[in-house]
């Protein structure tokens, strides 16, 4: 066997296409247009302004596909022009913008080569200058001129600069020219080489002065920007539109979702056999572009630099081997290697294995926005001096857009190596890290809040594998005999796994097969093949017929087994779980496992369901006599209308009990979140709420 540097290696052995770009191709193109129509505004300089120059900015994290984009913005609108852009051109003004800018020019600056310039070297403007100047001459294959020569012509003009540029470019005065500026982040350790404005806190804002150049240089006629970058995104944003007078409209850049992802592997072709696709070379009849598209979501997230890397990667080894992927899962279980994810992921990963102690702190705390996906807003802050936007590229996650205005945390599963040998994570990192190693990709792209079963879910986890006094394995063990007899605690803690949820009693058929569920007469085959012992699960989907959280524990000889499901029941207004909600709870659960699984002569002998209810109706209060209770085999609950099956147990926890599991203040702020939203953002939560969570977890190591 090779080493994994043998065998996994990064060589460039295809041209990849970009694909999925109409929508931010339409958005950049609307903000070229406006600054087009506005711009005899722009070059008056009074007070009341209507309109404000708005640049196209993407403040992303490595691999996002910023640069690729603004390098090939051009050659997408030729791309896009019947399709996405078909509307934005029924207006004249707007078709006669279109069939400009197909013949502008693009210059393309690369911001990492900034520095000090003579013969002002102090000017952060005369830098630019001359940065687009020499970036115009390499583009037409030219030497560039000395600096002191291009300062006797242009000196900090923007009109001298502009008519200098289109002269080497050899362009029209009225054909457009856009410069897109990448890698706008060096500003953040090279401002300080030169002269800028101090405001009136005494600090020095570098983009301030920049986006102050480049809005000096929109009031020349048919000059346009782009601007990209690894930056803090909305600080600028909202510090440049205060001063500079300059509105940041940034670009989404999405990852890629699975269709776009089979468009890239049936579009893309070799570099050297041009005529040959990516696809043809990995796939084969049993194993089809579609399985390999998912496989390739599962672990890169569609960031498009990470898809680029892994699957160069992967046509390198089928290459040398000889043959292609027999299946996906022969496809995932490259992927799964830790060869494969520290090669691939390798420039990817700097920032989280590089973060300072402040950033530190709070990595956790993503990671839990990751794995219970809770969404967050553009302004939603971290603290008072730091927006979640700008941290979660700081620290190396991605952004994947739910909308205009909201955003998930996506952390893909190739950053995730062998966690064993990691000792830089503490153990609850190492617990959230390989729960988004087993959660299912189709959890991310479906998203839902899961943040209150997620809570109760991680510390019971901590609880079944403390090896301390626990409140809540007493509570069980004096309710329940059969609880008593399991062996706890647990090995562990373990990461939180995922099984398959059960579908609301279907039949199974081609479309559950689709959506991956089972049917409900299938409960012996997730019981007995899903479910291991010391493991605590979530069910994919948040609506499904099967608990919350399920868990399965053994008596110390395994003579005795106990399946046992937490249904976490938030009612966030003034009616609490009534009766009839508690009753379908066991009904849907307790019935079908009696019948199907604990009816046979197997192993499973016992089941368990235990309703975590954050309120309960007063009817069912006053029979608990405000305590916790355990209904055995036989026994009727809700006015005899349901009968416990045999060798089952329903447990409700009194809302003291509850308590056992997650704390009242965590509970109050759950409720203050979930009763404006179903899915309430990071904003509604508040970062005290998943800090308070997270100690709680703590607390129980």
């Amino acid at each position: 066997m090779t080493s994994s540097g043998e065998k996994w290696v990064t060589d460039n052995t295809f041209k990849p296409i970009v694909v999925d770009r109409e929508n931010d191709v339409l958005f950049v193109t609307r903000n070229l247009f406006q600054l087009h129509d506005n711009r005899r505004e722009l070059k008056v300089e009074t007070t009341g302004l209507n309109y404000r120059l708005a640049v196209p900015f993407a403040p992303h994290l490595f691999g996002s596909g910023k640069t690729t984009f603004c390098r090939s913005y051009l050659e997408l609108v030729q791309r896009f022009r019947e399709t996405s852009l078909s509307s934005f051109a029924s207006d004249p003004s707007r078709k006669e913008f279109l069939d400009k800018l197909r013949e502008a020019v693009l210059l393309y600056v690369d911001m990492t080569e900034l520095k000090p310039t003579d013969p002002k070297e102090k000017s952060l403007e005369w830098a630019l200058y001359y940065l687009m100047v020499e970036a115009a001459y390499l583009s037409v294959g030219e030497e560039p001129k000395d600096e002191e020569d291009v300062y006797k012509e242009c000196r900090t003009h923007s009109y001298k600069l502009v008519k200098k540029i289109r002269t080497i470019l050899n362009m029209r005065s009225d054909q457009f020219l856009l410069v897109a500026f990448d890698e706008v982040g060096v500003l953040d350790t090279r401002g300080q080489y030169f002269d800028l404005e101090v405001n009136d806190e005494g600090r020095v804002r570098p983009y301030n002065d920049f986006f102050g150049i480049v809005r000096g240089l929109c009031k020349q006629d048919n000059v346009f920007f782009i601007v990209v970058g690894k930056s803090k995104g909305l600080s600028i944003k909202n510090y440049t539109a205060s001063v500079s007078k300059v509105l940041l409209h940034f670009i989404s850049l999405s990852p890629l979702n699975w269709s776009s992802i089979v468009e890239f592997l049936e579009k893309s072709h070799l570099k050297v056999q041009t005529q040959i696709r990516v696809c043809d070379i990995l796939c084969n009849r049993s194993f089809s572009v579609n399985e390999l598209a998912e496989a390739l979501l599962e672990y890169t997230g569609g960031v498009p630099g990470l898809l680029t890397r892994a699957v160069n990667m992967l046509l390198n080894y089928v290459q040398t081997r000889g043959q292609s992927f027999r299946s996906k899962e022969d496809c995932l279980s490259c992927m799964k290697e830790d060869g494969f994810r520290t090669v691939c992921s390798d420039p990817f990963v700097t920032r989280i294995l590089t973060l300072d102690e402040d950033r530190r702190s709070v990595l956790d705390m993503l990671l839990m926005m990751a794995l219970y996906r809770i969404p967050f807003k553009a302004d939603d802050e971290l603290n008072s001096e730091s927006y979640l936007f700008d941290a979660v590229t700081e620290m190396g996650f991605y952004r994947y857009p739910i909308d205009d205005n909201t955003f998930q945390v996506l952390f893909p599963k190739v950053f995730i190596r062998n966690l064993k040998n990691a000792s830089s994570f503490s153990l609850l990192e190492k617990i959230l890290l390989g729960s988004l190693n087993i959660e299912p990709v189709d959890c991310f792209f479906a998203p839902k809040c899961r943040v209150f079963e997620g809570i109760v879910a991680m510390r019971l986890v901590w609880i079944l594998s403390s090896k301390v006094r626990n409140e809540f394995r007493e509570l069980l063990g004096r309710l329940s005999a059969i609880w008593k007899e399991m062996k706890l605690p647990i090995n562990g803690p373990s990461p939180l796994h995922y099984m398959m949820s059960v579908s609301r009693g279907e039949a199974r058929s081609e479309s559950n097969k689709e959506r991956k569920t089972y049917a409900s007469n299938e409960w012996n085959e997730i019981i007995h093949k899903a479910l291991c012992f010391d493991r605590v699960y979530i069910p994919k989907e948040a609506n499904s017929y099967s608990p919350d959280i399920m868990f399965k524990l053994h008596s110390p000889d395994d003579s005795n087994v106990l399946m046992v499901g937490v249904a976490c029941k938030g009612r966030w207004k003034s009616e609490g779980i009534g009766w009839s909600d508690i009753i379908e709870e066991a009904k849907k659960f307790l019935d079908p496992v009696s019948r199907q699984v604990l009816s046979k002569p197997l192993k499973i002998c016992h089941c368990m369901l235990i309703i975590v209810s954050t309120k309960l109706a007063l009817n069912v209060t006053s029979e608990l006599g405000n305590q916790s209770r355990c209904y055995t085999s036989g026994m009727r609950i809700g006015g005899n209308s349901f009968e416990i099956p045999p060798n089952c147990e329903l447990v409700i926890l009194c809302e003291r009990d509850v308590e056992m599991l997650i704390d009242r203040e965590i509970l109050n702020g759950l409720e203050r979140a979930f009763s404006t939203s179903d899915n309430p953002p990071f904003g509604d939560l508040g970062f005290n709420l998943l800090r308070r969570a997270r100690d709680s977890f703590m607390s129980l190591q």
